[in-house]
C-alpha cells in the first residue's frame, strides 16, 4: 500500500462514516471502510474458508484477485477482500474497543497467555494490572480478558486499518488516538449489539 492508498493499482476509496438506517424494523450500522482491504493469508487458509467466514462470494474474491491462483494460497501472501466484509472474530475485536486504557479480548480456542502477549508485545505486569484476581495461567475458550489499548497483532491492525481506522489510532497516548478510541468504542459496542440482534429471528417471523 502506498501513500495514495492504492494496492496493485487499485484505489482504496473511503466509504461513508458510521450511519444508521432502518431495514425490516431493525437498524443496521455501516462501518466506515475502504472498498477493498488487504488480507494476509494465514496457515490453513483456503479461498473458500476466507470467503465463508466473511460471507463473500467465491467468485467475488477471484474477480478481486485476478492474478491469484485460487487453488494454491501461500501463508503470508496478501490478497484483497471487500472492505466491509468482516469475520465474526473481526467483529469481536472491533466490539472490544473500550476506554483509553484497555480493550476487551475473548480468548481463542487453544490460546495461552504467552501466545496473547507475544503477538501484541504485552508484558505479564500489564496483564496482571488489568486483570486482578484472574488466574492468567488457566485460560478458557471465550474467557474475556482486558488488554492494553493500542496493542494489536499485525493481522488485527491490518483488519482495522482496512476498515477505516487511521494509523494514529494505535498510538493510544495521542489526542487523535484517544478520540478515535472513544468513537470506535461506542460504534463497536453498538455494531456488536446490532450484529447479535441480526442473528436472532424477528419476533413476527414464522
Amino acid at each position: 500500500m502506498n501513500q495514495l492508498g492504492t494496492i496493485s493499482g487499485r484505489a482504496l476509496c473511503p466509504a461513508p462514516q458510521v450511519l444508521q438506517r432502518a431495514v425490516s424494523r431493525r437498524p443496521q450500522v455501516i462501518v466506515a471502510s475502504f472498498k477493498v482491504r488487504p488480507y494476509t493469508v494465514r496457515k490453513g487458509d483456503t479461498l473458500n474458508s476466507i470467503a465463508r467466514k466473511r460471507e463473500i462470494k467465491f467468485e467475488e474474491l477471484v474477480a478481486l484477485n485476478h492474478d491469484m491462483n485460487p487453488d494454491s494460497l501461500v501463508e503470508g501472501q496478501t490478497i484483497l477482500l471487500p472492505g466491509g466484509k468482516l469475520s465474526s472474530r473481526d467483529r469481536e475485536i472491533l466490539a472490544g474497543i473500550g476506554p483509553a486504557t484497555y480493550r476487551t479480548y475473548p480468548v481463542r480456542e487453544g490460546e495461552v497467555l504467552q501466545d496473547i502477549m507475544e503477538k501484541r508485545n504485552i508484558t505479564k505486569a500489564e496483564m496482571e494490572a488489568l486483570n486482578p484476581g484472574v488466574d492468567l495461567d488457566r485460560l478458557s475458550t471465550g474467557q474475556v480478558l482486558k488488554l492494553p489499548a493500542g496493542k494489536y497483532t499485525v493481522r488485527e491492525r491490518e483488519m482495522m486499518t482496512g476498515s477505516g481506522v487511521p494509523a494514529e489510532f494505535f498510538h493510544a497516548t495521542s489526542a487523535l488516538g484517544k478520540t478515535v478510541l472513544i468513537a470506535l468504542g461506542v460504534a463497536g459496542i453498538y455494531s456488536a449489539f446490532l450484529w447479535r440482534q441480526k442473528q436472532e429471528p424477528d419476533d413476527d417471523s414464522e
